[in-house]
């Protein structure tokens, strides 16, 4: 795409990217430019539309040219802009951090729907950008909660995450392995977790734009895939107290194994929720 003497509007704009990324090879390019365009133009897909006609500023095009080749080095579009939107809410993200997917809303749903209405003290594992946790607090008044991360970066974003959906006085962060920085005793109302669950050797098999951008610490469960949530269901019901439950999302074909894993651990009345494309994602055990 040529600019020196060309005016370009964001309908040419649009029509050559689209065109330039699906004989890149991306599978879902006009998705991808609306997005990238939105994002230089400091509008919405919506909206974007409505500018068509509207030329391009050199200086756009020069950001949106540097956007477009990371994109077709198959860097995620997240990384690229910034933000990932889950649940009702955007979030802010980085690379080294793991990027919220939409599989991820069924545990906000399911653990939403279990502390409806409740005064509770929630922890939320590998929490990331704290899309789990603030999700259910922003949705939840009388919540409040802290996630737990090894990341430092990852804290970092959950304080910007908490301070955009003005949750500084009940969301809080703990830079820690697992539950280890808490006293070992019954605390929480409820653990939830999204954890690592794909097994290493599947992880090069990914799409590129996870298996070369996304941290794998938080991709990698080991030769099965269960190595953390072992762990974590073995370690959780001592953190729960009476009446809570312990919330884990599954990789695809790993629900009953954690059911079992569950059963292990003591706890009881346990439930399967699958998501939207019908696959078993979320297990929920209860502490009675």
């Amino acid at each position: 795409m040529k600019s020196e003497n060309r005016i370009w509007t964001v309908r040419d704009v649009l029509e050559w990217t689209v065109n330039y990324l699906a004989e890149k090879g991306l599978p879902f390019p006009r998705q991808d430019v609306e997005y990238l365009l939105s994002y230089v133009l400091k509008t919405t897909r919506l909206k974007l539309y409505m500018l068509l006609d509207r030329p391009m500023s050199r200086s756009e095009l020069n950001l949106f040219k540097q956007l477009v080749k990371r994109r077709v080095k198959r860097e995620p579009l997240q990384y690229i802009t910034g933000v990932a939107y889950l649940w009702k809410y955007e979030f802010l993200v980085d690379r080294g951090v793991f990027i919220p997917r939409r599989e991820t809303e069924t545990l906000i749903e399911v653990a939403g729907k279990n502390l409806k209405g409740k005064e509770a003290f929630i922890a939320d594992v590998g929490t990331g950008t704290g899309c789990i946790l603030l999700s259910l607090l922003k949705d939840n008044p009388k919540l409040r909660g802290v996630g737990t991360d090894i990341s430092k970066k990852a804290a970092e974003l959950f304080l910007k995450n908490r301070a955009r959906l003005r949750l500084t006085d009940r969301a809080f962060i703990a830079v820690s392995d697992c539950l280890s920085c808490f006293p070992e005793e019954p605390m929480f109302d409820a653990v939830v977790s999204n954890p690592p669950y794909v097994k290493s050797d599947e992880i090069p098999k990914l799409q590129d734009e996870i298996s070369l951008y996304e941290p794998r610490e938080a991709l990698d469960g080991g030769r099965d895939g269960l190595s953390f949530i072992r762990r974590l269901v073995r370690e959780a019901p001592a953190y729960v107290k009476e009446g809570g439950f312990v919330a884990i999302e599954v990789g695809e074909g790993q629900a009953e194994a954690v059911k079992f894993l569950m059963k292990q651990a003591g706890l009881q009345k346990i439930e399967i929720h699958r998501d939207l494309s019908h696959i078993e994602r979320v297990v929920v055990g209860w502490k009675l």
